[in-house]
């Protein structure tokens, strides 16, 4: 229990929770039961697109191509099932693959010329979404499988069906970070890619490793995006550049790599929904629910960094002393006689 007090993300989620509280009060709409299961649906999908940037982040690096991806795993489900008359089974996994192998050509592209992910999957990402309203010019695949809208759409009063996925991904990216060889050693190479170079870790498996999973996790959000929307558009991920940042920072991601809280990711997304949703409720314009977005990255980074200064001031006051160092006490051995080199 202290250390989720201690987290950076639990004031955020205690003051969320009471404002909802008394939002809920003042304003019916917010607490019905649909409204919150609203809440929910959005909340799993931001999860999501949050841990495809925050594998990314783990590693130091960033991925501009989330949302391009997803345009193009989009459409290759409902081409696949619509139009080449795929099993939706099928579809889907064939969909999931090409988004694996997306994340992996930029993660190769990164690590073979050494170029910033920024521009690469700037570029990627862009040529992604082309291709996308290419194959469809602009037009959306309408003929959705059955078993997406019911995953997307379905309820048990408020509990929205996608918050099952969206915890097993966060299970899953959590268990890796913290028990495989591979996930820690991406957040060591995020830590201090010196240090992890020199203890005989490759940056290079490691940021294409990330750039792969991360492309898997954004084809896993257009999927579920699909069952929401229930159709398949070129225009998905169009605005999820900002929500794949928000999430993960929100949620304690450190931009300097080497923390990844998969679960702080799953709270910041129902944060982040769940503010959203007031301010519409609120009958806020949009502007405001976009400003409200920035406002609440560049806290969380401040909060970060804060977190991050207190906690180094903490180890420095705890460290004991230990006299000369070292350096100084082999010094010292070698001056005293019987104790130095013969």
């Amino acid at each position: 229990m202290n250390r989720v007090l201690r987290t950076q993300w639990a004031p955020l989620l205690a003051a969320t929770i009471i404002a909802g509280v008394v939002l809920s009060f003042s304003t019916k709409q917010f607490g019905s039961s649909f409204n919150v299961y609203t809440i929910l649906q959005t909340a799993s999908v931001y999860a999501v697109i949050g841990l495809s940037q925050m594998m990314v982040l783990a590693v130091a690096d960033m991925s501009l191509a989330v949302g391009g991806i997803a345009s193009l795993v989009t459409i290759a489900t409902g081409n696949l099932y619509q139009v080449q008359h795929w099993p939706i089974g099928a579809a889907i996994a064939g969909s999931l693959a090409l988004g694996l192998v997306c994340g992996l050509l930029n993660g190769v592209i990164i690590a073979m010329t050494k170029l910033s992910g920024f521009i690469v999957t700037l570029a990627t990402g862009t040529a992604f979404t082309g291709i996308a309203y290419g194959i469809t010019s602009s037009i959306p695949y309408s003929n959705i499988a059955s078993v997406l809208t019911t995953l997307g759409q379905g309820r048990a009063a408020f509990f929205s069906y996608l918050v099952l996925p969206a915890i097993a991904m966060t299970l899953a990216v959590g268990a890796g970070f913290r028990w495989l060889p591979i996930g820690r050693s991406l957040l060591a190479v995020g830590g201090n890619r010196d240090a992890a170079v020199l203890s005989g870790l490759s940056q290079k498996r490691a940021i294409v490793t990330a750039h792969a999973v991360s492309g898997l996790l954004a084809a896993i959000a257009a999927v579920l995006y699909i069952g929401v929307l229930q159709s398949a558009t070129p225009a998905t991920g169009s605005d999820w550049l900002i929500i794949s940042f928000a999430v993960p920072i929100i949620g304690g991601t450190a931009l300097v790599g080497g923390e990844a809280p998969a679960s702080g990711c799953f709270v910041a997304a129902i944060v982040l929904s769940a503010i959203n949703d007031a301010l519409i409720v609120l009958n806020v314009n949009t502007e405001a629910v976009q400003m409200a977005e920035g406002l609440l990255i560049f806290a969380a980074v401040i909060a970060g960094k804060l977190g991050q200064n207190v906690r180094t001031g903490t180890r420095r006051s705890r460290r004991p002393s230990t006299g000369p160092g070292r350096l100084g006490q082999i010094a010292q051995d070698s001056a005293t006689p019987g104790l130095g080199m013969p």
